[in-house]
């Protein structure tokens, strides 16, 4: 096959087809490492009991009650009372009394007279009776009306009182410190001012109560609002998970300075001409000459210096950069060759000879270092050592002059600062992010760039649970009861896979521009002709494209180059809708829960094509539901393996050795003839990216400074991209190595927000991103203007979606007006809920609406100041807002989330419930996650 021309790029108008024989099938084996990761909610789930109005709730439904009897007796009682008015149309005067009477029994209004006896001799016997007992019933009800105001009252300062203790609740506080540091300094004013709230301080009320219920009813890993733990799978014992929470629930935790705060300074000594020229500099790798032209891969940075935004990133863009070259670069090539490192005025000073005027000679360099041919390795953080703000400042120290000797002093005042943060109390933390804020602002000061502000989130912090016991399950156990429906769940997830369609288009450019078997030896060409000619159009037609049809109809993929596996994964996909479909129609009408059994997991699984890569690794967030006779698993959410959930909190267990762990099940992963590489993803100075090595070599970028040996590091000049027409896969080879290189990328950056470069080569990888929303697709219709139920599906004991509701927002109950009281709003959504047959606790989240450039994973920072409005960095922030129906509190927060979901809420049952919790110690019971690996290796043997 004669591969095309450069301009021959496929569009959807000149489809490609490539014809390749059948690859032998080989069966996927399931490899469980032997770690997992607990993460145990902050506070107990009775604070979220103590904030329920139990006397409130009590009232409604007793007026509720009264209220369904009053209906459902009067519509008897009127349809009598329309007999008896039919025996005296002689009457007009009787006849209309009993037209009112029966108008008043129908729409539940005190009749007139109210007194039965007036109707004694109206009416005959039994329907006077049926009368007198429904007035009393009437009753009864305009008393329970009367009281709800007063009870409602009396119980809302009761909770606000003790929401109002809930803020000086050190571990609460303390996240809220980090997370939100706008509410913590609104809070004193609140606390100040007990009483009914004003419109400010009731924001500022919805926003503790929002912290406080997401602290207790959910497992987000921030500070010390949710704590993680390594657990050990391990034989015996019998459960499926050993936690025991020390008396009192301590946690220790560990703090890190945001690295943000580095790159600011970074940043600032790039842009100063003065200071630049006392920089140490080297040559970017990757670069070449040809054709008189200097060729190399561009890195351009772009930061945000916006002090209010709870995260902080670089924006960085890469791209191919060509220089003319001359005498005077050829010079500068030498003077630095073999990533010897000089200072750029000691370079410009030795350059400047032959009559080459000093300044232009400078001029130039500096020209060199804005474009990124010339890199600052004492300016680059190492994200794999255990310290890296200490690295930077000694990096500082290297440098080698007063101002960066000042500017070293500071960052190491702010790094004593944020590692001794967690020892102290909350106005120790306070007293201590002031002084980090103080410090850099004088750097800032000191470099001449007051005028930028400080991050606004300073420290991250991560804690753990103080247990008096390690943290285990049995492993037995989990081989008998979870891990067979986690592994046919595994072999279904590439259906739903979004990144998967990414790799498999990568092979299809490359088989067009190549064609079978073929080889490209210029790893950064073929990038940067892939982005261009296809990659970044069909990266920006696929995030504007609706997976589903207004009809709910699964939408077909482009299919640009016409390959089986987008045609086998999209049949996949239609046929899960199609059997979900089945399976729902067959169910009876009040089902609350449908069954997917071993044969719609086992043939869905058979539609996967073979062809998909040697590893297919995945993570599973799981909830234990304790249901007495049975214990139930629940899949929260499924992400990508490889350790990558695991190697984030790694630093909080070097005694544990969790970096070994990982290490050693990353070897016992990696394939015959193949290596792993991690893949840094251009960013270093995030939090999101820091986490141990623990893969054996590191891909290494033009721009980046690898601090790893140079034996295990692989630069891009190395790889070539080849196509193995036998197992028709596409791979990175190493030509140092003579193996195939698997990129491993383990920060919490997404994708799109990778630069150029490091999205391609993550094409390579095994990085999975699938959600599988087994409802999409189906014809189980949509709600327009109401509501729709939809059964929990569950595949044995495993429950892979929860019941939920969704519903237009116009459908709850009306939004408050000034006439309602308290107790009538109450009422109504008391009424609503009994409606619509809907349990006591359910999390609220509205659909559709989320963007996030992060994993969800919940180290970002949560919330958004005294309002709870926007999330970390700017995004619209939509966490599952944990919902007590009986709780005034939690339906004020609801009420609000509706009025902002646009077009449909989404209500999710609380699985495992109140009651169904597995982590109990003195404190409580507590809400808790899993995190537990399965990868899959393609060809090998199962091992687990």
């Amino acid at each position: 096959m004669t591969p095309p021309t450069h301009t021959d790029t496929p569009t959807k108008e000149m489809p490609v087809t490539v014809s390749l024989p059948a690859p032998p099938a080989t069966e996927m084996s399931w490899l469980m490492p032997e770690v997992f990761m607990l993460r145990t909610g902050g506070l107990p789930l009775e604070v979220a009991d103590r904030l329920a109005f139990d006397r409130s709730a009590a009232w409604a439904n007793q007026v509720v009650d009264l209220e369904t009897r009053l209906r459902d007796t009067g519509r008897d009682l009127a349809d009598t009372l329309q007999a008896v008015v039919a025996r005296h149309l002689h009457d007009d005067g009787l006849r209309q009394r009993l037209i009112r009477l029966r108008r008043d029994v129908y729409n539940l209004r005190r009749p007139r007279p109210a007194d039965p006896d007036a109707w004694a001799d109206v009416l005959d016997a039994d329907t006077h009776r049926a009368l007198t007992d429904w007035l009393q019933t009437f009753d009864a009800y305009r008393r329970g009306l009367a009281d709800g105001p007063a009870v409602l009252a009396e119980e809302l300062t009761e909770r606000r009182a003790v929401l109002r203790d809930l803020a000086d609740d050190p571990d609460l506080r303390g996240g809220i410190l980090l997370a939100s540091p706008s509410l913590d300094q609104y809070l004193p004013g609140y606390l100040a001012t007990p009483g009914r709230p004003g419109k400010r301080t009731r924001r500022v009320e919805r926003s503790l109560l929002e912290y406080a219920l997401r602290t207790a009813c959910k497992t987000s890993p921030f500070s010390r609002l949710t704590t993680v733990n390594v657990g050990t799978f391990s034989h015996g014992g019998g459960r499926l998970l050993d936690v025991r929470p020390a008396t009192g629930a301590g946690k220790t935790a560990v703090a890190r300075l945001n690295l943000a705060a580095l790159g600011r300074l970074s940043a600032i000594v790039l842009a100063d001409e003065t200071l630049r020229a006392d920089l140490p500099v080297t040559v970017t790798t990757g670069w070449r000459i040809e054709r008189g032209r200097l060729r190399y891969l561009r890195r351009r940075r772009t930061s945000s210096e916006d002090g209010d935004a709870a995260i902080t990133l670089e924006s960085i863009h890469e791209s191919l950069f060509v220089l003319p070259t001359g005498q005077v670069l050829h010079d500068i090539l030498a003077a630095l060759d073999g990533g010897r490192v000089r200072r750029l005025s000691e370079l410009a000073a030795e350059l400047a000879v032959d009559g080459r005027p000093a300044d232009e000679v400078g001029q130039y360099l500096h020209h060199l270092l804005r474009v990124g041919l010339l890199v600052v390795p004492n300016l680059q953080l190492d994200i794999h050592a255990d310290d890296p703000v200490e690295g930077y400042r000694r990096a500082l120290r290297d440098i080698d002059r007063p101002w960066a000797d000042r500017l070293a002093d500071r960052v190491a005042s702010v790094n004593r600062l944020a590692t001794d943060y967690p020892d102290a109390d909350v106005d120790g933390r306070r007293a201590a992010l002031a002084q980090i804020r103080q410090e850099l602002l004088a750097a800032h000061t000191d470099l001449g760039r007051a005028d930028i502000p400080a991050p606004r989130t300073l420290v991250y912090e991560d804690a753990t649970l103080r247990t008096d016991a390690p943290v285990t399950a049995d492993r037995d156990r989990w081989d008998r009861t979870v891990l067979p429906g986690l592994r046919a769940l595994a072999r279904i997830m590439p259906v739903f896979d979004v990144n998967l369609p990414r790799r498999v288009v990568t092979k299809g450019f490359f088989l067009a521009r190549y064609g079978v078997g073929g080889r490209c030896d210029d790893l950064l060409s073929f990038a940067h002709e892939f982005q261009q000619d296809f990659f970044e159009h069909y990266t920006g037609r696929s995030m504007r494209r609706r997976a589903f049809d207004a009809d709910n109809t699964y939408v077909r993929q482009e299919n640009w180059f016409r390959q089986d596996e987008i045609t086998a994964l999209d049949d996949a996909r239609i046929e899960v809708a199609r059997r979900v479909n089945e399976a729902y129609a067959a169910l009876p009408a009040d089902a609350e829960e449908m069954m997917l059994d071993e044969t719609f997991m086992a043939e869905v699984a058979a539609m996967v094509p073979d062809t998909l890569g040697t590893l297919d690794p995945r993570s599973f967030f799981l909830q234990l539901a304790d249901q007495g006779d049975r214990q139930r698993v629940v899949v929260n959410r499924v992400y990508s393996g490889m350790t990558l959930l695991f190697s984030r909190f790694a630093h909080l267990f070097a005694a544990e050795d969790l970096a070994g762990a990982l290490r050693a099940e990353l070897a016992r992963l990696q394939p015959p003839g193949a290596v792993l590489a991690e893949l840094r993803g251009g960013y270093d100075a995030t939090n999101l990216n820091l986490h141990p090595a623990v893969t054996p070599y590191e891909l290494v970028c033009p721009g980046e400074i690898s601090f790893r040996p140079t034996a295990e590091q692989i630069h891009m000049d190395d790889l070539s991209v080849e196509h193995d027409p036998v197992a028709d896969r596409l791979l990175l080879r190493s030509r140092r190595l003579d193996a195939e290189v698997i990129p491993v990328y383990l920060g919490f950056l997404l994708p799109m927000a990778l630069p150029e470069v490091q999205q391609v080569l993550l094409n390579f990888a095994h990085l999975g991103m699938a959600q599988p929303d087994l409802w999409a697709g189906t014809t189980v219709p949509l709600p327009e203007g109401g509501m729709v139920g939809y059964p929990r599906i569950v595949h044995g004991d495993l429950v892979l979606q929860r019941r939920m509701w969704k519903l237009h927002p116009g459908h709850l109950p009306p939004a408050r007006t000034p006439q309602v009281d308290d107790a009538e709003w109450f009422l109504a959504w008391q009424r609503w809920r009994r409606e619509n047959g809907l349990p006591r606790r359910v999390f609220a989240t509205p659909e559709g609406t989320r963007l996030v450039p992060a994993a969800d994973d919940g180290e970002a920072p949560a919330g958004g100041g005294a309002a709870g409005g926007g999330a970390a960095g700017g995004r619209p922030e939509h966490k599952p807002l944990y919902v007590d129906f009986d709780s005034y509190l939690c339906l004020q927060l609801l009420e609000a989330t509706g009025r902002s979901a646009g077009s449909r809420l989404v209500l999710v049952e609380m699985l495992p419930d109140r009651d169904e919790q597995v982590v109990r110690g003195a404190s409580g019971s507590y809400v808790t996650e899993l995190t537990v690996e399965l990868n899959g290796v393609r060809g090998g043997v199962d091992r687990d």
